[in-house]
């Protein structure tokens, strides 16, 4: 499953980026512009059509205009996304077909999340506004509506955890490395530096 989102999101992602999670904005959001989509493009071509069966193409056209709008609806929805990836978060905007952007976070820049769940429908279908706040302070990244906001957080703060983890141990290794290598060439040199005195107490 995770090769659709991987597809679909591909150009807001870097070079060997890959997208671990992706919360999107309740769907109750988009169901007045779906109710629209489905009362004028399609249920009232369908009762024109049995009135009028002699229209028959133009309903037909009617209705498949009804469907490019139907898909641009559903994309808008789906691609107003926060994306978690394995080096950092993405908040990805499309406006239509060619109008497509995004803002990126990096896990070490994450200060801290937080969450509003407010109103009597929020409370009982849990959704509500998610909050990434940069290091300073400021809140950069938002993800307004989003399904579930504290399962969220523990999954945004659960992947940051782990590539810091990740960071500070391949950071490790890097200068354990580094070291190594230090001793290895300060030893050779010493051992140089022994094999010249000794020629030169033998002369």
């Amino acid at each position: 499953m995770k090769r659709i989102p991987q597809a679909l999101f591909a150009p807001h992602l870097d070079p060997g980026e890959e997208v671990l999670q992706v919360f999107h904005r309740h769907p109750f959001i988009m169901l007045p512009s779906l109710g629209r989509v489905l009362f004028f493009t399609f249920l009232i071509p369908l009762l024109l059509f049995y009135m009028f069966p002699e229209f028959a193409l133009f309903f037909f056209l009617w209705m498949g205009v009804g469907l490019i709008r139907l898909i641009y609806v559903i994309f808008n929805w789906y691609h107003d996304a926060l994306l978690v990836t394995n080096v950092s978060l993405l908040k990805t905007f499309w406006n239509g077909f060619f109008d497509r952007s995004s803002s990126r976070l990096e896990y070490p820049m994450i200060e801290g999340i937080s969450y509003a769940i407010q109103g009597f429908r929020r409370t009982v279908f849990n959704y509500g506004h998610v909050h990434v706040n940069r290091s300073g302070g400021s809140s950069v990244i938002e993800l307004p509506d989003a399904v579930n906001p504290p399962k969220v957080e523990r999954i945004i703060l659960s992947h940051q955890e782990n590539f810091v983890t990740k960071q500070s141990l391949e950071d490790s290794e890097t200068l354990k490395s580094l070291l190594v290598t230090m001793i290895r060439q300060h030893n050779k040199n010493e051992g140089q530096g022994n094999t010249k005195d000794g020629q030169v107490a033998k002369k």
